[in-house]
């Protein structure tokens, strides 16, 4: 759905935003894969974990980018909570590994991300995330910082079948880049998913089911017009 995910209540939401993982019900455990543009050195992966205490969820994540040449490593642990019935809060902590090559060496870094979610009805939720938000430096001798983004957006159940989500994304040093997904359920242990973003511009495809409902896998892909296709997998399972 083009990542128009920062109203979305999963358990990929500790990467998306910590605040909507409050609607989870059970203890979940994500995987994930992708390979942008069919190159190795552009791999990323995936995993994340929630625990649900009461009106609280507390998660941990990690993810991995790149290559042996150069290579990223976020990993973080996750507090969200109910302020209301209709708003969740949460506060991410995360500790940054970047390292380029043999001669550069390796940095280690800390940063946080702060999200809220807002429920107007049971079919229309409001997200916002802001990510690195004391604005981290990567270098102290370089004016160079992990990036910060901004990321706004809403998820509305159109029909038992039928999703929609938009989200507005800026971060320091790109444009602001506009997302729009759809999620169709013919049937509730299958979806089928589609997405347009801008800046720039791709395109989505990807379907979903459930297997005995603790089960979730799904496979999808983007598709940018000059750089080709990214597959993408994910796994989720949810444990009693």
């Amino acid at each position: 759905m083009s990542n128009a995910s920062v109203a979305l209540q999963d358990v990929w939401a500790q990467v998306n935003n910590p605040a909507a993982l409050v609607g989870l019900k059970k203890q979940s455990i994500g995987l994930s894969y992708q390979n942008r543009f069919g190159l190795k050195e552009l791999q990323s992966q995936g995993l994340v974990y929630a625990l649900p205490f009461k009106k609280m969820v507390f998660s941990l994540g990690t993810q991995v980018y790149g290559y042996q040449q150069f290579r990223t490593m976020k990993t973080g642990a996750g507090m969200s909570m109910l302020l209301s019935d209709k708003v969740s809060i949460g506060l991410k902590l995360n500790h940054h590994w970047m390292k380029l090559n043999e001669n550069y060496g390796a940095v280690s870094r800390a940063s946080a991300d702060l999200g809220v979610l807002v429920y107007f009805t049971n079919r229309l939720q409001f997200g916002l995330c802001a990510s690195n938000i004391g604005r981290t430096k990567i270098s102290s001798e370089l004016n160079e910082r992990i990036i910060s983004s901004m990321r706004l957006g809403m998820a509305y159940q159109l029909s038992d079948q039928l999703n929609v989500l938009t989200e507005l994304e800026k971060n320091v040093s790109s444009p602001l880049q506009v997302k729009v997904g759809t999620e169709y359920k013919p049937h509730e242990k299958w979806f089928f998913r589609g997405g347009v973003s801008t800046a720039p511009l791709s395109f989505s495809f990807g379907c979903g089911g459930r297997f005995k409902d603790h089960f979730q896998l799904d496979l999808g892909t983007a598709y940018h017009p000059l750089l080709g296709w990214s597959p993408h997998v994910s796994f989720q399972l949810d444990v009693k």
